[in-house]
């Protein structure tokens, strides 16, 4: 059965041209390509609908998403990005991966709130470590994904997520949305609404300069797991460990700038993005 691509509409929402994903995916086996396309689609629509204006709209969005990873494990989905899952992934798409990512999503819609960094692990752990670790079974199919691939995997994507919650302070603060934990902005005497100024104060700065370094710390925790791995399996996981790099590197870019996330939104640039996926692409 051939596969039918996503239309652009999906993978230009999922990874448009330019993005971080984009180059992610540009270091993808082109034989992979479409299952990665289709997870990153999935992350991104059913984050969407986590961060839908109405509760109640978005309630209804995760509850359909729901049931179509029932559909999905039964082998009918209706979805595009789950029906090129049913076709061309491995080992049952990592359902029950996906089931943690619709969990988190739903912490989102609820817009909890975590009171320590090992709360927030938890929470990043089912919303980028879950799909970066069906990706990272995806990648390293037929074989199986043993204990150090999957702590590489969940360590990436924690600091993935990390990073762009720290890039997305301000906008998420507006939101309704705060992702840094409550001990942290208490420690400081940070009340979130400061979170939403243009103006970035001694206070919130120390606050996001220490969110950093313990992104920064799950970045590098997965850059010395993949440096551990076996040179084969390394090379297997490469667009994980490209996507990781440039996290990384977006970190480096925010400490550059003060950590001033608030008035203004820090990217990587369109020369720096490709050479710096080329350098982590090279490296094992």
């Amino acid at each position: 059965m051939s596969v039918v691509p996503l239309d652009t509409s999906y993978v230009n929402r999922a990874a448009p041209p330019g993005s971080l994903r984009y180059f992610s995916l540009l270091y993808t086996p082109p034989g992979k390509r479409p299952v990665l396309t289709a997870l990153y689609v999935l992350d991104t629509e059913i984050r969407d609908a986590a961060r839908s204006s109405s509760h109640d709209v978005g309630h209804a969005r995760l509850q359909w998403w729901q049931e179509e990873m029932d559909r999905l494990a039964q082998g009918d989905p209706q979805h595009p990005a789950t029906r090129i899952l049913a076709q061309t992934a491995a080992s049952g798409a990592g359902s029950s991966g996906l089931r943690e990512l619709l969990a988190a999503a739903d912490m989102d819609l609820a817009h909890l709130t975590y009171a320590t960094a090992e709360e927030l692990h938890a929470y990043c752990a089912r919303s980028s470590g879950g799909i970066c670790e069906i990706i990272a079974a995806q990648l390293c199919a037929p074989a199986s994904l043993d204990e150090a691939s999957r702590s590489f995997a969940q360590q990436a994507g924690i600091g993935i997520r990390m990073t762009e919650m720290l890039r997305d302070v301000r906008q998420d603060a507006w939101d309704g949305r705060v992702y840094l934990p409550l001990d942290l902005l208490e420690r400081h005497d940070v009340h979130y609404e400061r979170l939403r100024s243009r103006d970035l104060d001694p206070a919130v700065r120390i606050v996001l300069e220490t969110f950093a370094a313990d992104a920064r710390e799950a970045l590098q925790g997965a850059s010395t797991a993949a440096a551990e791995l076996p040179a084969e399996r390394a090379d297997a996981l490469r667009a994980v460990r490209v996507l990781a790099a440039l996290h990384e590197r977006l970190l480096d870019r925010i400490a550059a700038r003060g950590y001033d996330v608030v008035s203004q939104r820090i990217e990587l640039g369109p020369i720096e993005k490709p050479w710096l996926a080329w350098r982590a692409a090279r490296r094992r």
